[in-house]
C-alpha cells in the first residue's frame, strides 16, 4: 500500500496486482469451469434414484452454463482496469511528490515570516521585508492548496469509476449491456479502482440461475478448485 505522506491521505485506494491475480484466477476458473463434462444419459432400465439424480446434474450443468463466460468478461474488465490502476498510482505520486516540496516550502515561508517579524520588533525599517516574507508564505499555501484539489479531484474521480466498474461486474450475471466509461479528459485518461468492484465481483461468482439448483459434488468441487486455484 502507498504511503502519500505528501498529500496525507490516499486518493486512489486498490491495489493493482491484486486486480490482475484476480482477472487470472477468473480466467483460470472459466477454463476448469469448461472441463465440467455434462451429465450422460441415463438408460432406461435406471432406478428412480438414478433418474432424479440425472435431474438434479442435469440442473446444475445448467446453471453452470453461462459461468464460464461471465468470468471470461470479468477477466477483461479486471485487466482493463488493473492497467489504469497502473497509471492511478502514478498520478497518485506525483501529486504526493509535490505535495511534499510545497510543505517544505510552506515550512521555509513560516520561517522566514518568523524572523522577519523578530527583526521587524527591534528594526521598524524592515517592515518591507516582513510584507514580501508574508506574501510568499501566502503564496506557497496557495501552491500546496492547488495540488490537494488536484488529488481531491483525482479522489472523486477514483470514487466514480469504482462504482461504474461495480456496475460492470454487476451487468454479467444480469446479461445487461456493460456500462460505457464516462470521459475524463483533464486527467488524460479514465481513472478506476478496485475497492467497490471487488465486492460486485463476488457477488457475481456467487450468482445462481432463477430455479433453484443444487449442483453435484463433483461440480461444486470442481467450481470451488477452478476458483481456488488448486
Amino acid at each position: 500500500m502507498a504511503d502519500f505522506r505528501g498529500l496525507g491521505f490516499d486518493p486512489v485506494p486498490g491495489n493493482p496486482d491484486a486486480v490482475a491475480e484476480a482477472a487470472r484466477r477468473c480466467t483460470a476458473a472459466a477454463a476448469r469451469l469448461r472441463e465440467i463434462r455434462p451429465p450422460g444419459e441415463i438408460p432406461d432400465w435406471a432406478g428412480p434414484s438414478a433418474r432424479a439424480l440425472a435431474e438434479r446434474a442435469g440442473r446444475a450443468a445448467t446453471g453452470l452454463a453461462t459461468a464460464p463466460e461471465a468470468m471470461e468478461a470479468a477477466a477483461g474488465v479486471l485487466d482493463g482496469w488493473a492497467g489504469t490502476l497502473v497509471a492511478h498510482h502514478r498520478r497518485a505520486e506525483e501529486l504526493d511528490v509535490r505535495a511534499g516540496a510545497a510543505r517544505r516550502a510552506v515550512v521555509d515561508a513560516e520561517d522566514d515570516v518568523e524572523r522577519a517579524e523578530t527583526e521587524a520588533q527591534f528594526a521598524p525599517g524592515t517592515a518591507g521585508t516582513l510584507a514580501a516574507a508574508r506574501t510568499r508564505l501566502a503564496d506557497r499555501r496557495q501552491d500546496l492548496d492547488g495540488v490537494l484539489t488536484e488529488a481531491r479531484d483525482l479522489e472523486r474521480v477514483h470514487a466514480i469509476e469504482a462504482a461504474r466498474v461495480a456496475d460492470r461486474l454487476r451487468a454479467l450475471g444480469d446479461g445487461a449491456p456493460l456500462p460505457s466509461a464516462p470521459d475524463f479528459r483533464s486527467l488524460g485518461r479514465h481513472l478506476e479502482t478496485f475497492s467497490a468492484a471487488g465486492r460486485e465481483l463476488g457477488v457475481t461468482v456467487a450468482r445462481t440461475p432463477v430455479a433453484p439448483v443444487t449442483p453435484t459434488p463433483g461440480a461444486v468441487s470442481a467450481f470451488a478448485a477452478a476458483l481456488g486455484g488448486r
